[in-house]
């Protein structure tokens, strides 16, 4: 790790300002720039910017209908909020699996986001509530789907200079159903081996609305598409559960690693959402 300048703004134009013209790079929390930055010997940014002062990014709130995270909402801050245990309780039940304490204290939304890594554990849960992240930049503000941002392993959909303002994603109401699975070598401090997320929006016993997704069995995290409408408009039932458990593991194409085979993660993208799924609806998969 070679020198570099350091600057802390604290508006976002302060921000974008210092970025202008320079080698640069955004910095929040830092767990995932700073095993990076003393990896890079290149000697390629000159310019790190810590955006952690700027207070606009931060806060969680709800209004009609949308539920907003600021940039640089921890995930201790996920955890901890009751407007999210009562929103959206699935982000809780993730909160509570991110690595460690530690860790959620300075890991942020937005960071997870721009990492890109197919392992990032806060995406699948915001897939699967259909969030939208919002930027802003030199050439203005503009929303991108988070399905859309995700364009490759380790890499965005975010333009030079830009950076991420909030993500929004619309409130699933009360009657939705949830369900997060973290499938790891340990309980703590671990890189996801398969991660799940289900969010089933309901009127009765019919789904009107699904949200699937996996993580870690792709270069990003995926949209199970297929599995969602398969569910919507439906009642949800063992066998219909399993149809969409087997589209899951159809859009996944897993490798091979030193913490899983692709053989076993493959399997894994069926298991998941079925469980998830019935747990969520009540449904007893018991066979016996």
């Amino acid at each position: 790790m070679r020198g570099f300048d350091f600057v802390t703004p604290t508006t976002v134009p302060a921000a974008l300002k210092a970025a202008k013209g320079k080698k640069y790079k955004f910095i929040a929390g830092g767990t995932n720039f700073m095993p990076d930055l003393r990896h890079d010997h290149s000697g390629g940014i000159k310019l790190v910017i810590d955006l952690m002062r700027i207070k606009t990014l931060k806060g969680i709130s709800a209004s009609k209908g949308t539920v907003k995270l600021g940039a640089l909402t921890t995930v201790t801050d996920l955890l901890k909020s009751r407007l999210i245990a009562r929103e959206a309780p699935i982000l809780t039940a993730m909160a509570a699996k991110f690595a460690g304490p530690i860790i959620r204290n300075r890991a942020t939304v937005a960071g997870n986001l721009i990492d890109g890594g197919p392992a990032a554990d806060i995406v699948p849960s915001l897939l699967a509530l259909k969030a939208a992240v919002k930027l802003a930049g030199p050439k203005g503000r503009r929303t991108v789907a988070l399905d859309k941002f995700l364009t490759g392993y380790r890499t965005t959909d975010i333009n030079p200079g830009e950076i991420i303002t909030e993500v929004t994603f619309p409130s699933p109401g009360k009657n939705h159903l949830h369900g997060f699975y973290k499938l790891a070598r340990r309980n703590a401090m671990a890189i996801t081996v398969v991660g799940a997320a289900v969010v089933l929006r309901m009127k009765g016993d019919t789904c009107q609305e699904a949200g699937i997704s996996l993580g870690s069995v792709a270069p990003v995290p995926v949209r199970c598409y297929e599995a969602e409408k398969i569910l919507e408009g439906e009642a949800i039932t063992l066998d219909l559960a399993q149809k969409a458990a087997e589209a899951c593991a159809a859009t996944a194409s897993p490798i091979d690693d030193i913490r899983a085979s692709a053989e076993y993660r493959q399997l894994m993208c069926e298991v998941l959402p079925r469980r998830l799924i019935c747990q969520a609806a009540g449904i007893s998969i018991d066979h016996n």
